[in-house]
């Protein structure tokens, strides 16, 4: 009886420390995803809105580019 209690004590104190560095790790490999990846779209994205805004008749959608990088640098954060 004793030894059943002792593993399941042991069962819980392992999965809850793999738990912890499941969540872990997960949390710090969405960061680098969202870093090696909205980043440079984001950065892109400005360019062509800047690109857009040059001209008269694309003007809407370099505004429209610019409020995609908003909400892409928004995101990262």
């Amino acid at each position: 009886m004793i030894t059943l209690l002792v593993m399941i004590f042991v069962f819980m104190i392992v999965f809850g420390i793999l738990g912890f560095c499941l969540r872990l790790t997960g949390g710090v490999l969405k960061l680098v995803c969202k870093i090696l990846f909205l980043l440079p779209v984001g950065i892109l994205c400005a360019a062509l809105g800047v690109a857009f805004c040059c001209t008269l008749i694309l003007i809407p959608l370099g505004i429209a580019c610019f409020k995609l990088t908003g909400s892409l640098f928004s995101a990262v954060i």
